[in-house]
């Protein structure tokens, strides 16, 4: 894909970031961060599962079978992994409401795995496989919602570092994915694991918001949202 088409997607996505407040100061916010979860789940298990199980499948066959450890689960243990690392940092927000705010080296941690996180999504931008321009828009659509979900997130339960600066950070770390994107290129097996742990993010991650007791997830526009979505997957990607 050339790169002024990919700087354009990650120059959206990191205008998620910069003008997610916006869209907080309306009344519908919370129904606008269920449809985001709605169409992040939806582009996971229509859109990036199959490609998981494909890479896995050559993983096990290929050339660097006998380069990894598991080699049979190398891609699925990527995703778990980025599954518990968002898990951990969700735990430990939830345990210190109990005794206080995070600490500030925990909450540098966490902006830090959210930055490297965006920035590994911005770099798929550039290395993975796009057939031709519609499945780059899909996954740029799909990924703009779950930034929202982040900004969400992170507004949330950091309010004034937040909004005053590491928004700003996040949307840098985006553009810095797709230029590292630009100037370098990896391996096909971890390039598989990139695309693995990136699911197991986007999993958590909307888990986090949309499901818990008290985050005020709204059913409906997420059902909705992940069926529509799901189905434009389909019928694009056949």
């Amino acid at each position: 894909m050339p790169y002024p088409y990919t700087l354009t997607a990650a120059l959206i996505l990191s205008s998620v970031y910069l003008l997610g407040h916006k869209l907080r100061a309306t009344s519908h916010h919370r129904r606008w961060v269920s449809v985001a979860g709605g169409v992040s789940v939806a582009w996971v298990f229509v859109d990036l599962l199959p490609e998981i199980s494909e890479n896995q499948a050559k993983f096990s066959t290929g050339p660097h079978r006998g380069m990894a450890l598991f080699p049979e689960q190398a891609v699925y243990l990527a995703a778990m992994l980025g599954f518990m690392i968002f898990y951990a940092f969700e735990y430990i927000v939830v345990a210190s409401e109990e005794t206080g705010e995070p600490s500030r080296v925990y909450s540098a941690c966490r902006i830090v795995a959210f930055s490297t996180y965006s920035g590994l999504i911005a770099y798929l931008l550039i290395h993975n496989v796009w057939r031709d321009a519609s499945t780059l828009i899909l996954y740029t659509l799909a990924m703009s919602f779950h930034f929202l979900l982040v900004d969400h997130s992170l507004f949330s339960e950091q309010y004034g570092s937040y909004e005053s600066h590491l928004r700003w950070v996040l949307a840098l770390s985006v553009l810095v994915g797709w230029f590292i994107g630009v100037l370098t290129s990896i391996p096909d097996p971890w390039m598989a694991r990139i695309v693995g742990f990136v699911s197991g993010g986007v999993l958590m991650n909307t888990v986090v918001v949309e499901l818990p007791e008290g985050r005020g997830g709204r059913f409906w526009p997420f059902a909705i949202a992940a069926a529509t979505y799901s189905s434009v997957l389909i019928i694009v990607l056949g």
